[in-house]
Formats: structure tokens, C-alpha cells, sequence
């Protein structure tokens, strides 16, 4: 019996002081559903349904912002809300280039987290021939 309650009292004191705790609410899940986009050719627009999943640690005001390296201006609103109640949004993806999306508090200059999705192809541009002219 002794040997019982000895070890129900390890189990209880190692719950106590384990490092994974309850209190991680901080900690910002953010995931893109696929984060690959696949086009045909390289350089052709990608076209792709998104589905982003995000948790936030506090209630606030959040957006979901795109960030293209080629644009002007470089991040660009999705959607923004209010609150804790926006845990999902689906998103019609279309872009020839990799793109960068982050979750942000408004009024903080970094970043909670950060997805990107990948656009890649099947096949290479295809080659042009050097004389232009075509042999039967």
C-alpha cells in the first residue's frame, strides 16, 4: 500500500513541476492548408484554395496580412476581427511567386507567426530556340 501511494505521489509531484504547462496561452498556433500551390508551368498563375487555423493567446484586434516581395505596398489586409472568435478563414490563393502570410496584432510591429506557401510547377518555362526558325 505504501509503495502505491509513493509512487501516486511521484506521478502527482512530477505533474506539479512539469515543464509543459497549462499557462502556454501565449504561444500563437498558425497553419496554411495546403502550403503548396502547384501550376503547370514555371512563371504560370497559381491557382489554389487556402485554409488558414490560428489560435491567439489574448482577445484583441488581429489581422491576417499577405506579404509579397515584389508589391507595393509590401503587406496587404486579408481580413482583420476583433476578439477571439476568428479561428479560420479559407482563402482563394492566386500568385506566381512564393508568398508570405503573417497573423499580427494591430498596434505591434512584429509578427505572432508566420506561413508561407510555396508555389512550384510541373515543368520549366519552356525553352525558346536560339534562331526561331522550326525544322519539319
Amino acid at each position: 500500500m505504501t509503495k502505491l501511494l509513493t509512487r501516486w505521489w511521484h506521478l502527482l509531484w512530477l505533474g506539479l513541476i512539469s515543464p509543459v504547462s497549462h499557462a502556454q496561452t501565449d504561444i500563437t498556433d498558425f497553419t496554411a492548408t495546403p502550403e503548396q500551390c502547384v501550376a503547370l508551368h514555371k512563371g504560370q498563375m497559381c491557382y489554389q484554395d487556402v485554409t488558414f487555423k490560428w489560435s491567439t493567446p489574448n482577445a484583441g484586434k488581429y489581422c491576417l496580412m499577405q506579404s509579397n516581395t515584389n508589391e507595393n505596398p509590401p503587406q496587404q489586409p486579408i481580413t482583420c476581427w476583433e476578439g477571439q472568435a476568428l479561428t479560420q478563414y479559407s482563402y482563394s490563393f492566386e500568385n506566381t511567386t512564393t508568398t508570405t502570410f503573417q497573423l499580427i496584432r494591430q498596434g505591434q510591429p512584429q509578427p505572432l507567426a508566420k506561413v508561407k506557401v510555396v508555389v512550384t510547377w510541373v515543368y520549366k518555362a519552356p525553352k525558346q530556340s536560339q534562331s526561331g526558325w522550326r525544322l519539319f
